[in-house]
């Protein structure tokens, strides 16, 4: 084996030289495009000869292996799966388990390829990061040039797990503490539409130009989780990541919906805030494009002064032409009356800098509602916990790419049997270096010298 291992190597250099040797110029582009085609090309050869290596050594070590039950059934079965450097095909034997009753390919437990995996973990999380931002066709497309097809996009989504952002090992310390809540309006495959809740956590805004940004924000979301769940797990993040005896308050801004003042019951040193998002966009329905009365209520809402606001309503109601705008007024002076703690929090400094709808806009419209589309309930959940997470600085990593199937462990002696064919190759193209064969002794000499006698595979 160690033989097609060094011509493997030797054809890869060989192509590499050929490239190069020629009378014109190579541009940039030539270089980029040709050169990551052949060691794509090159890697693609050394893992099938790796794989098929190992599905040998395990068919040689009977032993072992029909302690465990496992006896060959079928030899050289292909299999096919997209890694990050292209379509990967290889061949390996298909065992029977005599104790169980079970078939299996061991080669493919051992190096954690599932049964019906058709592109590799590490391509897995290429695209389900990627999915976060656009479609599921754009992200096959953006990541293997559209060879996967949406379906397996979307499945990779369902089977990612575990995303959850890591707390910092020292607890930070605030004065104050924003939490916003909103929600995101989505239509699903059967016509309806569902409400996607989405709370936001951040130490306050800092500017940068014209632009603000909200400081170590963590968003939280979900699709068909109970609205208790979803603040539990707002409570437990504060509490794990926030020297709570050190918060003076926290404000939970929102346009004042229960499921968003069910917070309230878990959050600790809490102060209700209505959004001012929500509040002017009733401030301009009420006034009907009236100007002086948008500003009156505007000043009532600054100063806190329920009594003028009362009195607005009241010339409001007053001039009101039909029962029906009678009714708006009505409506408002009930909302705002409704939630007037949260209008009085105005007055302290530590309650400004809420972007509720931003947030929402941001994380959820972008990707579930902004473009013509139908979800499925399972689909919508996925999503909004990755663009949540996605959001908050997360990465996909092949750890969130869940595995079903147990592994299979080989013993040292396979694994030996495997890495000294790689061990005896990288020796034997060493020994044909020129710099240590020359007789000079220089720097990289010494390097090269060592590695050649440590056994190192370059």
């Amino acid at each position: 084996m160690n033989n097609i291992i060094q011509q493997i190597c030797e054809n890869y250099i060989s192509e590499i030289l050929n490239f190069f040797d020629t009378d014109i110029i190579r541009t940039l582009d030539e270089m980029e495009t040709e050169l990551k085609k052949k060691t794509d090309n090159y890697i693609r050869i050394m893992i099938k000869t790796y794989l098929e290596g190992l599905d040998e050594a395990i068919a040689e070590d009977k032993a072992s292996r029909k302690k465990k039950g496992y006896v060959v059934e079928q030899k050289a079965v292909k299999r096919e799966i997209y890694t990050q450097f292209g379509s990967l095909e290889f061949n390996r034997r298909y065992y029977i388990n005599k104790l169980n009753g079970t078939y299996s390919y061991l080669v493919d437990k051992v190096v954690g390829i599932e049964s019906y995996d058709r592109v590799s973990a590490s391509v897995s999380a290429a695209l389900v990061e990627s999915a976060s931002e656009m479609s599921y066709a754009k992200s096959s497309k953006y990541v293997c040039n559209g060879d996967i097809s949406r379906q397996t996009v979307m499945n990779k989504i369902r089977r990612t797990k575990e995303l959850k952002v890591e707390v910092p090992e020292e607890k930070r310390k605030v004065r104050y503490l924003n939490v916003e809540a909103d929600e995101d309006h989505v239509s699903l495959q059967d016509g309806t539409d569902t409400v996607v809740p989405l709370i936001s956590i951040h130490e306050g805004v800092e500017r940068i130009g014209k632009r603000g940004k909200c400081i170590n924000i963590h968003h939280i979301s979900s699709h068909g989780k109970s609205i208790e769940d979803i603040w539990q797990e707002a409570a437990e993040w504060i509490y794990a990541v926030y020297d709570v005896d050190k918060i003076e308050k926290i404000y939970l801004h929102g346009d004042g919906a229960t499921w968003i003042k069910t917070g309230l019951s878990y959050l600790p040193k809490v102060q209700f805030v209505l959004d001012r998002y929500h509040l002017n966009k009733a401030i301009k329905e009420v006034s009907r494009g009236d100007e002086l009365v948008c500003a009156k209520l505007k000043d009532a809402v600054t100063e806190a002064d329920k009594e003028y606001l009362r009195e607005i309503c009241r010339e409001l109601r007053k001039n009101a032409e039909n029962e029906k705008v009678k009714e708006k007024v009505d409506n408002f002076r009930n909302y705002i009356i409704t939630n007037w703690d949260g209008i009085v929090a105005y007055q302290e400094e530590g309650s400004r800098g809420s972007n509720t709808e931003g947030h929402v806009s941001h994380v959820l419209s972008s990707r579930l509602s902004s473009r013509p589309s139908g979800w499925s309930r399972g689909g919508l959940k996925a999503m909004a916990e990755l663009r949540a997470y996605c959001c908050s600085g997360g990465h996909i990593g092949t750890k969130h790419i869940k595995k079903s199937e147990e592994s299979y462990k080989v013993t040292k002696k396979i694994l030996n049997k495997v890495s000294k064919s790689y061990r005896i190759a990288s020796k034997e193209m060493i020994h044909n270096i020129t710099v240590l064969n020359n007789g000079k002794v220089s720097q990289l000499y010494r390097v090269l010298r060592s590695i050649k006698n440590s056994g190192y595979i370059i």
